[in-house]
Parts: C-alpha cells; sequence; structure tokens
C-alpha cells in the first residue's frame, strides 16, 4: 500500500455520505447525482470551482473526458450530469474507486461515467482515446508528474484539451505541514509554476491559460467561515465527511500557506496540438 493511499483511504465512505443527505430514506427516495455534489468535491473550492473548471473543460454531448485522480467521483459526475458526455476516472485508491463506482450506480449514470483503480503514469488506455482530460488537486501527491502529464498527452486526441489545477511552490519560504495531500513532506512533490509549465511543454502540449487561483481559494475559506458561524448546515462539512476531521487543521494551514505566499494555487488550460 503507498503512503497517498494510506492517506487518503477509508472504509465506510458511501454510507458515511448517504447518512448525510437530507431526507435520504433507501425505501422512498430516488436519488441523483446532484444529492452528492455538496459531499463528493474532495479538492479545493469544491463543486464551485468544478463548475468553474467545467466551463474551461466544455466537453460535448459525444466525447469522452478522462479524470486523472478521479477521487470518489464527484467531478465525474458533475461533467456527465451537466454536459452528458462519458467519463472515465483514475484513482490510486481503491476505496476511492469503489465508492465512485456505487455513488454512480446509486445515481443511475454507470452508463455514462466508471472508475478504475489505476496509475495515472502508466494508463492503461490506447493513444489518441479521449477528448478531454481533466486533474483536479492530484499533482502534489505524485512524484513522477511529468510522466502523468507526459500519459495525459499520450491518450488525448489531437486538439484535446486538458483542464489541470495544483497547490505550487512559490519560492517564499517552506509551507507549513499538515497540508490536505499530505501530512508532512514526505508524501508532498510540490513544484513552481514555471517548472509545472515546462513539464506540459516538454509533453508536447501548448498552454493555452496559466491563472493564480490563490485569492479565489482564500475568499472561498473567508465565505465558509462566516457561514458557519451562522449555520450548522451538513454542507459545509463535505470534505470532513469523507476525508476526516483533522482536515479541518489541514485545510487551515492550506489557506495560511496561500495568504503569507508561500503556496499558490494554478491552474493550467492547454491542448494537444
Amino acid at each position: 500500500m503507498s503512503d497517498v493511499t494510506r492517506h487518503y483511504g477509508s472504509q465506510g465512505i458511501v454510507g458515511r455520505i448517504l447518512a448525510a443527505v437530507p431526507g435520504y430514506s433507501e425505501d422512498a427516495f430516488q436519488l441523483s447525482a446532484h444529492h452528492f455534489f455538496p459531499f463528493d468535491q474532495l479538492h479545493g473550492r469544491e463543486l464551485q470551482a468544478t463548475r468553474e473548471h467545467a466551463e474551461k473543460l466544455a466537453p460535448r454531448r459525444d466525447q469522452r473526458v478522462l479524470d486523472i485522480g478521479s477521487g470518489i467521483g464527484g467531478p465525474a459526475r458533475f461533467l456527465a450530469t451537466t454536459y452528458g458526455c462519458r467519463v472515465t476516472g483514475v484513482d490510486l485508491t481503491p476505496e476511492f474507486v469503489a465508492a465512485a463506482n456505487e455513488l454512480s450506480a446509486l445515481c443511475g449514470l454507470s452508463d455514462r461515467v466508471h472508475f478504475e483503480h489505476t496509475d495515472a503514469s502508466r494508463l492503461p488506455f490506447e493513444a489518441n482515446s479521449f477528448d478531454r482530460a481533466i486533474c483536479f488537486y492530484v499533482g502534489m501527491n505524485v512524484r513522477d508528474e511529468a510522466g502523468v502529464v507526459a500519459e495525459a498527452f499520450r491518450v488525448l486526441k489531437p486538439g484535446g484539451r486538458i483542464v489541470w489545477t495544483e497547490a505550487t511552490l512559490t519560492g517564499k519560504g517552506e509551507p507549513v505541514y499538515p497540508l490536505p495531500w499530505a501530512k508532512d513532506q514526505g508524501m508532498s512533490f510540490l513544484v513552481a509554476p514555471a517548472d509545472l509549465r515546462a513539464m506540459f511543454q516538454a509533453a508536447g502540449f501548448v498552454i493555452d491559460e496559466v491563472i493564480d487561483e490563490s485569492a479565489a481559494h482564500v475568499e472561498f475559506a473567508r465565505e465558509r467561515a462566516a457561514s458557519r458561524m451562522v449555520s450548522t448546515d451538513a454542507h459545509q462539512e463535505a470534505n470532513e465527511l469523507v476525508l476526516g476531521q483533522d482536515l479541518i487543521e489541514r485545510r487551515k494551514n492550506y489557506i495560511r500557506n496561500l495568504s503569507d505566499g508561500t503556496l499558490a494555487s494554478t491552474l493550467i488550460v492547454a491542448h494537444k496540438p
């Protein structure tokens, strides 16, 4: 078992989510992907970021999308539900893959989304198989990130687009741990934005946009903190529900690092020429 798998994996994910869905009853309740959206977006800014990044991806109904590091499948189900595309997710954590497939079956999306347990640096897909690809906050856990980017390039069709986000190092000091993706530096493989751009260019991608989303993350955290002062809405506990209560401290450290400029949140939009 890898350090990443130990960090993220836990039992009972689906049961915890179903227990948190307001009014859910197994006997008289028709689930949809929308019921899970408050709980299955396991990345910074959650559903808000998924919506924004999906707009940049803009898949068509007839297209195939690859979700690299798909977690429990939230963004994949959002894309399939919103755009009608077909999505294949890959993840290194077996518990995430199992939960992603089960949640998708529960809301009737098994014909449009599917998840596989595999290493993203060695994808089991033929070249030129996908029209679009996404990768939300995965790179920080990947030792061979250049290999993952190269594989994404290989499996994308010419003209295919990728939307990629991750936390990056600014060079203004060492980040404070623990962080959402790592309890210490041993499993954190942060790179500078310039190095991330270079990986994409070396793989053959043409970069269309590079956006610093740090301020948006800090503002999202402030808004959530303010809402918690006036509400006990379980939706506000989304990521803790899946990743554990210690995520609260880890997320605070992340926002602290963004606020003091030690880390940045970098978005890249690129395409395969």
